[in-house]
């Protein structure tokens, strides 16, 4: 049985703010996430966030694992660009939770695929 799961995506600005944006899976495979940057993301949240500014990626936090997928690939204005997020290690309870460095340029789409 799938186990939908919102998670949090960190990313700091060139401006040194930070953006903390909220995803939602549905934890199928192919389904793309929907992302919500002032609330928690649901099933009709928007499916794109676009970056204010240049941006870069530093965190991913997921409460659990899902059942059904084990991670996901990024998207830059709808074309997979290849950085997976596994699951395992970000983990929002892991102290050791890898730090990204994912850079996107003001005005992009970013998104994500369940894989």
């Amino acid at each position: 049985m799938a186990a939908a799961k919102n998670f949090t995506i960190s990313f700091l600005g060139a401006s040194g703010r930070t953006y903390q944006v909220s995803g939602y899976t549905a934890d199928t495979a192919g389904h793309n996430n929907t992302f919500n940057p002032s609330g928690a993301a649901v099933a009709g949240s928007i499916q794109y966030w676009r970056s204010p500014e240049r941006v870069t990626m530093v965190d991913f936090a997921i409460p659990t694992g899902t059942t059904q997928t084990s991670g996901y690939l990024t998207e830059n204005g709808g074309v997979k660009n290849g950085a997976v997020i596994d699951y395992v290690s970000c983990v929002s309870t892991n102290p050791l939770r890898p730090r990204f460095s994912i850079p996107f340029e003001a005005g992009t789409l970013i998104g994500a695929v369940t894989i």
